[in-house]
């Protein structure tokens, strides 16, 4: 599982989003080329950093992904980079 969180929430009032492992494994091919654009890695079983530039990048892979989960990841995705909100992602 990854659970998804604004790096700014410092009282648990901020969007987050929790994506199963089914999707973290959709995600592999998306998170492989984040890691050759830019050298960053969401490690799934670590935690990272995620910035308003990777989350474009993600964004703009992964727009025609079907999956629900993913859907909403996109929606999560698309609000915090409207809020210049950078994303800890920390998976298990």
């Amino acid at each position: 599982m990854l659970y998804l969180s604004y790096i700014s929430d410092t009282d648990g009032g901020k969007p987050s989003l929790l994506l199963s492992d089914k999707s973290v494994k959709l995600l592999d091919d998306a998170l492989f080329y984040l890691e050759e654009k830019t050298g960053i890695y969401i490690n799934p079983y670590g935690t990272t950093k995620v910035y308003p530039d990777h989350q474009k990048i993600l964004i703009n892979y992964l727009s025609n992904n079907k999956d629900d989960e993913i859907k909403k990841l996109l929606a999560y995705f698309r609000e915090a980079v409207s809020q210049d909100e950078i994303i800890l992602a920390d998976g298990d």
